[in-house]
């Protein structure tokens, strides 16, 4: 088992940013700014009233969002590298890492399933009133994802800079995060923790200031306009601090020699 050390991944994180924040945010601008901000004009797929187009464009977003995780991992993970070769390999990567979710989301649904069952036999997990989950299973469930998210969010470095199928994408993940999970789970935490924070603060606060002087944020508003590109910047900030984050973090688990990040090409 390899030692990490989270303080010497966030150094060599702002390390990165400083020299090629740049490169890095135009990864981020391309495949998430730009994304959030056609799919907020269009208009969010929420209700029964939501358009096909609007589903169809929140699918796109939320693909592209892991295409620039997993090429945002490839650039900070030390190789020389082209920004274009970078995207690419996101692309290329896309299918594996999706399979690889699919297949946790379907095994947590099953050990949830199976500790609701258990829980409910011994009495602990009664459920209240229609349509609402026992507080014990959903407290169970939300541990369980937390957990499982702070192993495979691995998988993103793994598939950007290794070969492998979905299975090999998840033992790799299990290989490396094996005993380091408390660490992994507390860097999980702590940066969700401050992503709530920061949007709570922005929806209470520049989110209001937008609707008093715009309007209500419609399909087609300026104001959906003004509050997508908010809402675009916060997780492309939030998407290039974690990537680069997670691929040092990677970096030291896996004993790469190339530990030392290299200046990636703009490949233009």
């Amino acid at each position: 088992m390899r030692p990490l050390s989270i303080s010497t991944a966030w150094e060599e994180t702002k390390a990165i940013l400083a020299r090629d924040g740049g490169l890095l945010a135009a990864v981020a601008l391309a495949l998430i700014v730009l994304p959030q901000v056609v799919l907020a004009v269009a208009g969010a797929p929420v209700g029964p009233e939501a358009s096909y187009l609007s589903k169809l464009l929140y699918v796109a977003v939320v693909l592209l969002g892991i295409v620039a995780q997993i090429a945002l991992n490839r650039m900070a993970i030390g190789a020389a590298v082209m920004v274009k070769e970078a995207i690419g390999e996101g692309f290329v990567r896309l299918l594996p890492v999706m399979a690889v979710f699919v297949i946790v989301i379907i095994g947590l649904v099953i050990v949830t399933m199976v500790l609701a069952v258990i829980l409910g036999a011994a009495g602990l997990a009664t459920l209240k009133s229609a349509g609402q989950p026992p507080t014990a299973i959903v407290a169970v469930l939300v541990a369980l994802t937390a957990l499982i998210f702070a192993i495979f969010q691995l998988v993103f470095p793994i598939a950007a800079v290794e070969t492998g199928n979905p299975i090999r994408l998840i033992s790799r993940s299990w290989q490396l995060a094996r005993g380091h999970y408390l660490r992994l789970l507390g860097f999980v935490v702590t940066i969700f923790v401050g992503l709530g924070i920061v949007v709570i603060a922005t929806q209470v606060g520049l989110g209001s200031l937008i609707v008093l002087l715009l309007g209500k944020p419609n399909p087609g508003s300026l104001s959906a306009l003004v509050l997508g590109l908010i809402a675009g910047v916060i997780q492309a900030a939030f998407t290039v601090v974690t990537a680069v984050m997670l691929a040092r973090i990677y970096v030291q688990l896996a004993g790469r020699s190339e530990a030392q990040p290299s200046v990636p090409s703009s490949g233009i």
